[in-house]
């Protein structure tokens, strides 16, 4: 009995990473997008980055892969912006069905992009783009 609690447990545990994985990716991608913008990636926003996902409870679950895949975010956008904003704005498109998951999304970019006191030009680009292709606005936000 009890053998079977703990493997319904690990399957429910497993089936929600299956569920919020796209969230997941689009969330930990577009605010390294929008960080890495206006050519760095700075420290106030890496140090707001993980306090977003430390506490984002549907995210709490993948724990070394979110770390993993900063790493695999900043590399890429690192090696080549254009690369990097392609295969994260991939991610993005995922979620934009989802209204919620989109605005989730686009709230966590924005308050990267506020989390070294002020929105940089390139950084208000990135915004604007993704917005758009989330059907959101930056100034509904503001």
């Amino acid at each position: 009995m009890f053998g079977f609690k703990k493997k319904a447990a690990a399957v429910k545990v497993e089936l929600k990473k299956v569920e919020n994985r796209n969230l997941m990716e689009a969330i930990v991608g577009g605010c390294l997008l929008v960080a890495a913008a206006d050519g760095a990636i700075e420290k106030e926003e890496t140090a707001k980055l993980d306090q977003l996902l430390r506490s984002n409870t549907r995210l709490a679950h993948y724990g070394n892969e979110i770390t993993a895949l900063i790493t695999r975010y900043t590399e890429q956008l690192e090696a080549g912006f254009r690369v990097g904003r392609m295969n994260i704005l991939r991610e993005i498109e995922d979620i934009k069905n989802d209204p919620k998951e989109a605005e989730e999304v686009f709230v966590n970019m924005l308050t990267i992009a506020e989390s070294d006191g002020e929105i940089e030009p390139e950084e208000q680009k990135v915004l604007e783009d993704v917005g758009r292709r989330l059907g959101l606005r930056v100034e509904d936000y503001l």
